[in-house]
């Protein structure tokens, strides 16, 4: 089967019937490391698969469709003609080796004939052909060389028989007086006899020989020094080095056994050892280069290294992609030569101060590349400088946005009057976000009234931007607010303006709360440097959001105050109106009670007493919504004074003992030694204890308990009013202090103020009043005031 790419699929992309299959050896053809392409009769490529594109330096889109001949006209009458031709003439498969000169490789090919053509499986294998090559010529060269060498070395098998031995072998036993074809170390000799039976002043040596040598030959050592000394018939001493060593390769167990003159190069063997420790220090260190190269091309930081020069060395990939170029054009050059802008830059001056301090230096500073910012760390060594950096861009785009909303948001909320806050975002924008901002904002009104506020850093783009944002503005800016008005969302300035003064980018974002629009957001750069983009729009949204919801409070706070101010004045028109007839109402049932006979009008002024209790609960009620509105509106006045806690509890005591003991009730006071005095309105202090203690009374069953405790917390003194009653439900505990609440949820309730007064007290003073129940165990409130210290200073919370 002759393959063709992108066969396998219907008209309609679907998988043909039994394609699958198909499709799936494609796939592992891909995976393959062999190269694989396929011919149809007419020598044309209807198939190759990636491994191919690689080997034949082609790309398969030049090839497929083109003659095999007419791209590679050099194998034409070569042996892959002849194979090719052979195979698909005779229909045999073919397998051969055969070097193509213009890819200068040796190949192993395959081929596979069909019906349809010639199907070819190659790889490249240069590498063992030329291996072979070598080692070809290596033997020979070992001869040659063996005889070349100074070195005496024979060749012994594995029994100790001498099989070869070298020129110098050969000279060394004539020059000491040892006949060739008699001689005891020649070729055939049994050179571990020779050493077992030597005997002498000089044989020391010859039983490690021995020894040495047959460990080698039984494979328990490889291999086997030993230095000697060789006393020749002179009495002249020379030291040789013995060496043993097994041959490596295939074939019969070979030993060699090397005898070298080491005589003057003894006394530098320490110095050599020394040479080979540092070579192997070097090459170690190499490979720990290649390996932090291979780790620096995978991590996303880039990294430049820098000699002391100040030329690059090595730049990875991300730092190819940082600064736009190729490490070609980086190696040997220094950052200005190829950056002229970086001469006297932070970048330079950063790498100056590493080179000079000769300590890591670590800023975030503007990066060579416009409008991009980096975290750079410079580590100084011997050789020059490694530089790590990272692209921070978006990260300082989003602090500085996150920082300025921040600034905005506490800014905006010193003041709740719409113009402070328009002013203080359009301000606080200009220059750190943008060359100019303005904001239009619209009163919804019959003639849709608008007012814009605008800063910028030229008086002329501030007349600009006013311009801008006034009805029926033209320009480019003018057309910006517009779009952003009719589409209700952001808009970016795509092309530089050609209005004066000239901006470069802009955006437009309506202030928009739910469905009602308050207004337009516009900021504009006039530098290359700052612009606007999608990445910009959702930050500026979020400016845009939060600037329509401080309007929005703005607006909702001077409605409140308006609606409290009315209040206000209702309730004080609606007390007064109220306490006058209820005076009335109460002299008048007193006068009646008088005038009664004694004997007959016991009933009816009972009924004239109780009608003066409802007018007394009427004329505190009164009171209470007074109070509260004081309260809640930060009117309360307060008389403060120094007072002491003993005696001010005692004084609550005292006003509700007998109320306690008529309901048969304790009412009991504890307080810690040695507590500081309270700085507090004494009055509107008891009016806190009188209900708190009004509450305990009302809910706790005769035979209870009420309990007033005072102890030290910090630097304030924490009151607790503390009943044996059935307590309050989990679910009400955080709505107690909620106005009109106790009349919502409880069965004998008042009006739901008194807690609200406590809590509007309290804070008055600068206290804080919380509630603790828990079931079944009654409920105990606290509230705090602040401590006096000594010299009548008052301790801050």
């Amino acid at each position: 089967m002759v393959l063709r790419q992108g066969e396998g699929r219907t008209a309609r992309g679907c998988p043909a019937s039994g394609e699958g299959s198909s499709l799936q050896a494609l796939e592992t053809l891909e995976r393959i490391s062999d190269a694989v392409f396929s011919l149809d009769r007419s020598w044309r490529f209807t198939y190759l698969n990636t491994r191919s594109e690689w080997l034949l330096r082609h790309p398969r889109a030049e090839l497929l469709g083109r003659v095999v001949w007419d791209e590679f006209p050099e194998a034409r009458g070569s042996v892959f003609e002849q194979e090719y031709l052979r195979a698909l003439q005779q229909q045999v498969n073919v397998a051969f080796e055969a070097f193509y000169a213009p890819l200068e490789a040796w190949f192993d090919v395959r081929a596979y004939p069909s019906s349809e053509g010639l199907t070819v499986c190659f790889r490249d294998v240069s590498a063992r052909k030329r291996a072979a090559q070598a080692l070809h010529e290596s033997e020979q060269f070992l001869r040659s060389t063996l005889d070349s060498l100074s070195t005496h070395i024979a060749i012994l098998d594995g029994r100790g028989l001498i099989l070869a031995v070298n020129e110098a072998w050969t000279r060394f036993a004539r020059d000491n007086g040892c006949v060739e074809d008699r001689s005891p170390c020649g070729v055939g000799a049994n050179y571990l006899g020779v050493t077992d039976a030597a005997q002498g002043t000089f044989s020391e040596e010859a039983p490690s020989v021995a020894a040495g040598i047959r460990a080698i030959i039984a494979g328990r050592t490889e291999p086997f020094l030993l230095e000697y000394p060789c006393h020749e018939p002179g009495g002249h001493q020379r030291w040789f080095l013995l060496r043993a060593t097994r041959f490596a390769g295939p074939g019969p167990l070979r030993v060699v056994v090397a005898h070298e003159d080491i005589t003057g190069r003894r006394e530098a063997d320490e110095a050599r050892r020394q040479l080979v420790r540092e070579e192997a220090a070097r090459e170690e260190a190499e490979a720990a280069r290649e390996r932090m190269n291979a780790v620096l091309e995978r991590i996303t930081d880039g990294f430049a290294a820098f000699d002391r020069d100040g030329r690059f060395t090595y730049v990875n990939r991300p730092a190819e992609a940082h600064f736009g170029r190729k490490r070609e054009a980086l190696l040997g050059r220094r950052l200005a030569e190829v950056f002229p802008c970086t001469q006297g830059s932070d970048m330079a001056a950063l790498l100056h101060r590493a080179t000079v301090a000769q300590v890591p230096v670590e800023e975030e500073q503007p990066s060579v590349v416009h409008n991009r910012w980096l975290r750079v760390v410079a580590y100084p060594s011997p050789e020059g400088l490694s530089v790590y950096f990272r692209d921070i861009t978006e990260q300082r785009r989003v602090e500085l946005w996150s920082h300025f909303l921040s600034d905005m948001g506490a800014a905006s909320t010193r003041s709740l009057d719409c113009g402070d806050v328009v002013r203080t975002v359009v301000t606080l924008a200009v220059p750190t976000l943008a060359d100019g901002c303005a904001i239009t904002t619209r009163s919804g009104g019959p003639e849709d009234e608008a007012s814009t506020e605008a800063a910028a850093v030229t008086p002329g783009l501030g007349d600009a931007l006013r311009a801008a944002c006034a009805p029926g503005a033209q320009g480019a800016l003018g057309r910006l607010v517009a779009q952003a008005v009719s589409t209700e969302s952001g808009v970016l300035l795509r092309e530089p303006s050609g209005d004066s003064p000239r901006v470069e980018s802009a955006v437009a974002v309506p202030l928009a709360l739910q469905d009602h629009s308050l207004g337009v957001l516009l900021m504009v750069s006039t530098r290359p440097g700052l612009r606007y983009g999608p990445e910009s729009l959702p930050l500026v949204s979020e400016l845009a959001r939060r600037t329509a919801l401080a309007l929005e409070n703005a607006r909702l706070y001077r409605t409140a105050r308006q609606a409290v101010a009315a209040r206000d004045e209702t309730l004080g028109i609606v007390s007064h109106d109220l306490r006058a007839p209820l005076n009335t109402i109460s002299l008048l049932s007193l006068r009646a009670e008088k005038r009664l006979p004694r004997e007959e009008g016991v009933e009816a002024a009972e009924a004239l007493r109780k009608i003066r209790g409802v007018v007394g609960n009427m004329d505190r009620l009164i009171d209470d919504l007074l109070e509260v509105a004081r309260v809640e509106s930060g009117r309360a006045v307060l008389d403060v004074e120094p007072l002491d806690v003993p005696r001010l509890l005692a004084q609550v005591q005292a006003l509700n003992e007998l109320l306690a003991a008529d309901k048969g009730l304790r009412l009991e006071v504890a307080f810690e030694p040695g507590l500081p005095k309270v700085r507090a309105d004494r009055a509107l202090v008891v009016r806190v204890f009188q209900n708190l203690v009004g509450n305990a009374i009302h809910f706790t069953p005769p035979g209870g308990r009420i309990l007033l405790k005072a102890v030290r917390r910090g630097e304030q003194v924490c009151f607790r009013v503390e009943d044996s009653g059935p307590g309050i439900d989990a679910a009400a505990l955080p709505h107690v202090f909620d106005r009109f609440w106790q009349a919502i949820h409880a069965r004998k309730a008042g009006a739901g103020l008194g807690l609200a007064i406590v809590k509007g007290l309290v804070e008055a003073h600068g206290g804080r009043v919380w509630v603790e129940s828990p079931p079944g165990h009654g409920a105990a409130f606290f509230f705090t005031l602040p401590g006096l210290r000594q010299g009548g200073e008052e301790a801050r919370p």
